[in-house]
């Protein structure tokens, strides 16, 4: 029986390849496993909990990679090419630079390859593999097969689902919207629940990129989420849009379906850089007031993890400052502090290389610098130094051991719950490990 392994590359010597603790299962390695043929005997290596054997047995390998982990996973596919063994190259990375990755596999997968895959394997069999293969739509997600669980790795600490793709944001620094699109595409709820039925673990969690959506359909998919969850004795987080603030009755649906922490991409507590960014539903009348809104959840007793980019053209040297007094004042249980970071395929990337402020293009070597911990652009309004010391100073101010306990004893007394303080302690103080001893 011809083998395929799957492999998702680490991004080694950076923080984000430290954080193994916080990795979760590779789902679109996973979904690809599932339409796989039986006639194969197929495997997932995740570097980001296991090591991967290079002498390994195997007939074919598909790699996938976000721009950081594009480097490794040129390396991965040269040596099993060395082996003889052909290589196939998917993600995001691959699909915005496609002429740079197929220099390194034999095949280049472009977008979501749910239906290129069986077309792949096929051409695969016949001999007549081509360099190139592009998904002209965007899948439909109704009846996408199961995912097998017992490929993924035992090391993690959690596992997760997705509900669906897409979204309609289009921030200037995210390429989700390129990649998946700008229209919510769901799965049946059913076999969502199913897929939950079956991890054996509490607690898990919900890998959308909102499990609320904006509009009608994406708030009624989530009504209807939440309505089959309740009961099930499960507790979970997920990525969130901060608009779910404007409905105090999904809110509520979501803490009794098992909710007990959301990430919400807060980006900046600065109206010029969130307009900078093009995040506009920030900045909605009813939860541009982030200390109300936080309030909000925690009523709930739901635990809120931020995410805020620094370094932004909006962002003058106080942002540090502000920042620090931000976290502390409104209570925000958990954060992460990245730097701004223009991934190729965003418009971020297009106005850093045409305003010549991409510091670092030694390309594809330097990609692995373009994983949002690393300053690779001048930033406008202070110098790259600057940059460097006031982020580390945020997480000096926030997240040392000491600041992360005060901040989650203040997390049980807003939430009232044990578990929401267990999780943002680990998670603030984990981070700040992460990054101290990183030197750039």
């Amino acid at each position: 029986m011809k083998k395929i392994l799957f492999i998702n590359p680490n991004i080694n010597n950076t923080v984000f390849g430290k954080m193994k603790m916080l990795a979760l299962p590779p789902m679109g390695l996973g979904v690809l496993a599932s339409r796989t043929p039986d006639t194969y005997e197929v495997s997932i290596v995740d570097e980001m909990v296991d090591t991967l054997n290079f002498d390994v047995k195997a007939n074919l390998v598909a790699v996938t990679a976000t721009t950081g982990q594009a480097p490794r996973a040129y390396r991965i596919m040269e040596e099993f090419r060395k082996r003889g063994i052909p290589t196939v190259m998917g993600g995001i990375h691959a699909s915005v630079m496609t002429e740079e990755a197929s220099r390194y596999a034999d095949v280049v997968a472009v977008g979501e390859a749910d239906e290129l895959w069986p077309q792949i394997l096929n051409d695969y069999e016949t001999g007549t593999l081509k360099r190139i293969y592009r998904a002209n739509v965007f899948p439909g997600l109704k009846g996408i097969p199961k995912i097998d669980r017992s490929l993924f790795s035992k090391k993690y600490m959690i596992h997760s689902v997705q509900t669906s793709r897409g979204c309609p944001c289009n921030c200037s620094f995210c390429s989700v919207t390129k990649f998946n699109g700008a229209r919510y595409r769901f799965r049946s709820i059913k076999d969502v629940v199913e897929e939950i039925e079956e991890i054996k673990e509490k607690r898990f969690f919900i890998a959308d990129d909102s499990i609320v959506g904006l509009g009608k359909e994406g708030i009624e998919h989530a009504r209807t989420l939440f309505k089959n969850l309740k009961g099930m004795g499960k507790s979970w987080g997920s990525q969130v849009c901060i608009t779910i603030a404007e409905h105090d009755d999904l809110l509520r649906a979501a803490a009794e379906a098992g909710a007990n922490t959301f990430y919400i991409g807060f980006e900046s507590i600065e109206t010029e850089s969130l307009k900078f960014m093009d995040k506009g539903v920030n900045m909605r009348p009813m939860i541009k007031n982030y200390k109300d809104t936080i309030k909000k959840f925690h009523e709930h007793g739901i635990g809120v993890i931020g995410g805020f980019i620094l370094g932004s053209d909006g962002d003058n040297r106080d942002i540090f400052e502000k920042t620090i007094e931000f976290v502390h004042e409104t209570g925000i249980d958990g954060c992460q502090f990245t730097i701004m970071t223009p991934f190729p395929g965003t418009r971020l990337y297009e106005q850093m290389r045409n305003e010549a402020r991409l510091l670092y293009t030694n390309y594809p070597e330097d990609w692995v610098r373009y994983n949002a911990y690393e300053a690779v652009i001048e930033p406008r309004n202070m110098t790259i130094d600057e940059l460097k010391t006031g982020w580390r100073s945020v997480y000096d101010g926030t997240s040392t051991f000491g600041s992360s306990l005060k901040r989650s004893m203040k997390t049980f007394k807003n939430t009232g719950s044990f578990t929401n303080a267990s999780i943002n302690l680990f998670w603030n103080y984990y981070n700040y490990k992460a990054i101290k001893d990183f030197n750039f």
